[in-house]
């Protein structure tokens, strides 16, 4: 039996390794997807919109709050993945102001929209929360808040665990 022995370079790179080690499959928590500058995670529990963006706050994120056409493309893509046919909590609510429609964390009015036609349409005085509507193929829709869905939380991308060293 010989014995074996690992040239300079090899342990430069070994050593480089133990020092740095590649970080690239950590940028989301486990559990979660990234896209653009977030981390996103689809619930499969049941929620009211209140405790669903309770849920998200324990884990350091809000419910996602949706920005562009891109955005939104990616969230009903990974729904249809990750619980097809299931209805999902965002964000939004017009609860100081019927009609306003805001992102609960921020307190921006959207910039963005993706509503079904006639919608919102406040049904009973009292639907002041944003969800994804599954038979609407995911079409935005106002709703009780005490509703039960799923819901998606989305928090800051970390880039600083994804730096390329070296």
């Amino acid at each position: 039996m010989g014995t074996t022995f690992l040239n300079p370079i090899s342990v430069l790179n070994l050593l480089f390794l133990l020092t740095f080690p590649d970080k690239g499959s950590t940028e989301c928590p486990l559990g979660w997807h990234h896209f653009g500058s977030s981390c996103y995670f689809f619930s499969h529990e049941l929620f009211t919109w209140l405790n669903a963006e309770f849920s998200c706050r324990a884990h350091n994120a809000r419910l996602a709050e949706v920005q562009s056409k891109e955005q939104s493309t990616f969230l009903v893509n990974m729904c249809r993945t990750e619980g097809p046919g299931i209805s999902y909590w965002l964000g939004g609510r017009d609860d100081v102001v019927e009609g306003r429609w805001m992102w609960a964390q921020t307190d921006q009015v959207f910039n963005f929209t993706d509503w079904y036609p006639n919608v919102p349409d406040n049904i009973g005085r009292n639907e002041n929360c944003l969800h994804m509507y599954a038979p609407w193929k995911l079409k935005w829709n106002d709703v009780t808040c005490a509703g039960l869905y799923r819901f998606i939380c989305e928090k800051e991308y970390n880039s600083e665990t994804s730096a390329i060293v070296g």
